[in-house]
């Protein structure tokens, strides 16, 4: 389905800011801290924080991974319609933005990241369910069977490939329910977010195994493999340190 990616991307991102205007902020264990600290309004600008940073980052990973082209087309950088995003550069953009905008708001960046645990997911969710409509992060190629029926890629080749589009919407619903279960319970600040992230990274890096579409290599492993794996150590000793912490 043309164009599927940036519909279904920007409902999960109007869902977020609903999530974020009209939840409990106690889901993600904020209600010990000062109402101005976890309003609606602290939290919708600091999902905005982190979007437009996670977009920006997303989109400069994609376009310095590919200067060769983009080289002699700089106004097509901004082309963000045009697909071209790295979820890795969008997981580092975001982290930087809602740490620029905790610090020039003086609010905490714990529990507003905690509070943005599950609007992450529901990003992965997004992205994943976008790619299954459009076609792209289609999987490798396989024999045909009852789990790998045909399925097109973007060039528009239908063949038998593993789901690997498929298994990335149902991992982020399972994970998405499990986190929503996590959030009411009784979780150290940053949790939460780590918990999150290491979710996501540890699903991406399982499915990169599957993916068949292109993409630089690093030591002959995708990079986006490479990638995962670096964001889930980073994120599990995140929660290590949330942990130990008094």
């Amino acid at each position: 389905m043309p164009n599927a990616f940036p519909v279904v991307f920007t409902l999960g991102v109007l869902v977020n800011f609903l999530w974020l205007g009209l939840s409990d902020p106690a889901r993600a264990e904020t209600s010990r801290l000062p109402d101005e600290n976890t309003s609606p309004t602290a939290r919708i600008d600091a999902g905005l924080s982190a979007l437009t940073a996670g977009l920006i980052g997303a989109r400069a990973c994609f376009v310095l991974l590919h200067w060769g082209y983009y080289a002699n087309r700089l106004i097509e950088t901004f082309w963000f319609w045009q697909g071209g995003l790295s979820w890795i550069g969008g997981v580092v953009g975001a982290v930087i933005g809602l740490g620029v905008y905790t610090a020039f708001s003086h609010r905490p960046f714990w529990p507003l990241a905690d509070i943005l645990a599950l609007p992450g997911v529901v990003i992965a969710l997004s992205c994943w369910a976008g790619c299954l409509l459009e076609g792209c992060a289609y999987g490798r190629r396989t024999d045909a069977g009852f789990w790998t029926p045909p399925a097109a890629d973007i060039f528009g080749s239908r063949v038998a490939r593993w789901p690997t589009q498929t298994a990335g919407t149902v991992l982020n619903l399972v994970m998405l329910a499990a986190l929503y279960w996590l959030a009411g319970r009784h979780l150290r600040h940053g949790t939460l977010v780590c918990m999150s992230l290491s979710l996501i990274a540890a699903s991406s890096l399982a499915l990169s195994f599957a993916r068949g579409d292109l993409v630089f290599l690093l030591a002959g492993l995708r990079l986006d493999t490479v990638g995962a794996a670096v964001i889930l150590l980073l994120a599990l000793c995140g929660l290590a340190l949330c942990n130990l912490r008094r």
